[in-house]
């Protein structure tokens, strides 16, 4: 879960809610004002520029009260007298899944206004992971080289070569490699020599062609010209989604 403010103090809204830089009671959700330790925290900070030092200090109170309650629950049955062991597995489960749909409710959720120009900062093991079986296989950093080079989302990139080939499953007709249904001006697809070239071409003209024009969310894109299928956007943040699904659960 990212969290960066840039040089024009713009803050990147990976996991709070906020408009600016500063600190302020709308920044949050209900989940994260009904931490326990919330209020102090926030009464320290309220105000402030976002950093990440103030980040991280929401960050653990949240993380410390959601594990509360997923153990909480168990503890206060283990100093029952008589034991239940198939009582105790069943309040293990329950306060797993009330664990699990809390930090669901607070997850980021990709959308047609997901601003691509975010960078994903994670690992590239859980994106190789991901990509493991496909013929897209060890090529997360390629993806992660890609954003660094052209400032375009390594996850919109690998969304975008779900929806258009399946990762790489099935190229643009003609080819081996087009991964991403890129055409050339005078007609037919693009014939990359490799899936690593065509995730650089993809890159690449996903900033000439859109971001440098100021298109730079999913549904700008495609009506800036990328697909002619009205569903397409659509179908590519679902895809995005799934794949930040994944990312949080490994």
């Amino acid at each position: 879960m990212s969290f960066e403010v840039d040089k024009n103090k713009s803050v990147e809204q990976k996991y709070f809610n906020s408009k600016d830089n500063i600190v302020s009671a709308d920044d949050f959700n209900e989940i994260q004002k009904s931490s326990k330790s919330f209020n102090s925290v926030f009464e320290k900070n309220e105000g402030k520029e976002w950093d990440s030092k103030i980040k991280t200090e929401f960050d653990l109170i949240l993380k410390r009260d959601l594990e509360s309650d997923l153990t909480l629950p168990v503890d206060a049955l283990r100093v029952e007298k008589n034991i239940d062991k198939l009582k105790i597995e069943n309040a293990s489960q329950q306060a797993l899944e009330n664990f699990e749909k809390k930090v669901a409710e607070i997850l980021p959720k990709i959308n047609l206004s997901t601003n691509i120009t975010y960078k994903y900062k994670g690992d590239v093991d859980v994106l190789n992971e991901y990509l493991k079986d496909t013929p897209l296989k060890g090529l997360g950093q390629e993806f992660l080289n890609v954003q660094e080079k052209y400032g375009v989302n390594a996850l919109f990139m690998m969304a975008i070569s779900s929806v258009e080939s399946s990762y790489g499953r099935a190229p643009a007709e003609g080819t081996k490699y087009n991964i991403a249904g890129l055409t050339l001006r005078k007609g037919g697809f693009q014939k990359p020599d490799s899936f690593k070239e065509s995730i650089g071409d993809l890159g690449s003209t996903l900033y000439r062609v859109y971001i440098t024009r100021g298109k730079t969310t999913p549904e700008e894109v495609r009506k800036g010209g990328y697909a002619t299928d009205k569903n397409w956007s659509n179908k590519v943040v679902e895809e995005w989604n799934n794949i930040s699904e994944f990312i949080n659960k490994n």
